[in-house]
């Protein structure tokens, strides 16, 4: 049986997982203070819980928002809806979600130096889809020229 990858398939993957990660991230939503919990007891540092719930809750919020908002981005590029404003939208959108976590993460690095990392990596990411938002703007921006010449 030889099974043929696709760009078909690939964006099938993409939705799954997709759906996937969202509903662990609503499951999340109910295990974030038995998780910070835990934490506190096996890291041997002074407790943080209530911050760290907090955190936790807030980076989860935002995290399932851009995790709808990628959804959505999704479905427009399986209707072969690529260059529009929509989708430059969602990509905008899952950014902010990026350096709002990003921040949230700073933040609790003055608790837990760790999360320094993960507010570096956040950054990182969100800048990046900076970038990709700028140039799908500029793609959207000349296929609608491209669309009004005769």
């Amino acid at each position: 049986m030889n099974v043929k990858w696709t760009s078909e398939n690939s964006l099938k993957l993409s939705r799954m997982i997709t759906v996937a990660v969202f509903a662990l991230g609503v499951i999340a939503l109910f295990l974030i203070p038995i998780i910070a919990q835990w934490y506190d007891a096996v890291s041997g540092k002074p407790p943080i819980m209530p911050i760290l719930t907090a955190a936790l809750y807030l980076g989860d919020i935002v995290f399932l928002l851009a995790l709808w908002e990628l959804m959505k981005l999704l479905r427009n590029i399986a209707k072969q809806e690529l260059f529009t404003a929509e989708n430059v939208r969602c990509v905008r959108i899952i950014s902010w979600c990026c350096f709002f976590a990003a921040a949230v993460m700073a933040a609790l690095s003055f608790w837990r130096l760790t999360a320094f990392l993960v507010a570096f990596m956040a950054g990182f990411v969100g800048l990046i889809l900076r970038v990709v938002k700028n140039m799908l703007a500029s793609a959207a921006e000349m296929r609608e020229e491209n669309d009004y010449t005769i």
